[in-house]
């Protein structure tokens, strides 16, 4: 005979609860990869738009690299800012050198990175000749217009081109080497000193008749032999001949 203390009734309603590890696992797994090829479809079929602050800080970093290069250009160069409206409008020129700033007025509009200390070299003067002096010219050619006639009929050199070729030349006996060494022609023959004025003439005509003999077949009028002593190598001057014209035409020595 056993003693239970439990009721019969209760022994046959026991319910035992037990979970499969091994199923749950491989139902996470599936459900887990289900959910990550859903999140890879929607990422290879969706745009993506950065966000606006993203976009902004690409921008400032642009700006500062500008800012960094104009920094680095005002501090290693010079610059000069030139600026004219209209032909008599107002010009203002900016200069930025060492810190410093100053404003001027313009005539001309330009843009120029120079390094500092470069100067602009100063154009070459006009030659016109009203730069002589006419009372000294009157008073040269009244003085040698016997001798430019005699060298005209020694050598065959125009009287007329032969007296504007001294003027221009000796400045019209102003310049240095013909008050110092008498010598009116110092641009065409080298010696440096003579006894007078009248063997510097007589220099010159002896040089220019040896050096181009070609010249004795052009001595009709002083524009023929003028335009044949432009084909020579005389003078390195480009311009030489024509002021020659115009000195004879300003002095009226065409009726020599």
């Amino acid at each position: 005979m056993s003693h239970s203390t439990t009721p019969a009734h209760a022994a046959g309603q026991q319910k035992v609860f037990s979970i499969n590890w091994s199923l749950l696992f491989r139902r996470l797994r599936l459900r887990g990869g289900q959910v990550l090829n859903s999140a890879r479809h929607r990422a290879n079929h969706t745009e993506y738009i950065p966000p606006v602050w993203m976009s902004q800080l690409r921008l400032t970093w642009f700006r500062l690299g500008l800012i960094a290069l104009a920094v680095f250009v005002f501090t290693q160069k010079q610059i000069d800012f030139t600026f004219t409206v209209g032909a008599n409008g107002v010009g203002s020129q900016v200069q930025e050198s060492a810190g410093q700033t100053t404003s001027t007025a313009s005539q001309t509009t330009a843009l120029s990175m120079l390094p500092t200390g470069t100067a602009t070299p100063a154009p070459a003067p006009v030659w016109s000749v009203d730069q002589f002096d006419a009372p000294v010219v009157r008073e040269y050619i009244d003085r040698f217009e016997r001798v430019a006639r005699t060298e005209e009929e020694k050598y065959g050199i125009p009287a007329a081109a032969k007296l504007a070729m001294a003027i221009l030349e000796s400045d019209a006996g102003q310049a240095t080497a013909a008050i110092r060494d008498n010598n009116h022609f110092a641009a065409s023959i080298a010696r440096e000193y003579y006894d007078n004025a009248w063997t510097s003439w007589r220099a010159h005509s002896q040089s220019v008749t040896k050096r181009f003999p070609e010249l004795a077949h052009e001595s009709v009028n002083y524009q023929q032999w003028i335009a044949a002593l432009a084909k020579t190598n005389y003078s390195s001057d480009p311009h030489y001949t024509q002021k020659l014209l115009q000195i004879i035409e300003a002095y009226d020595l065409k009726h020599l």
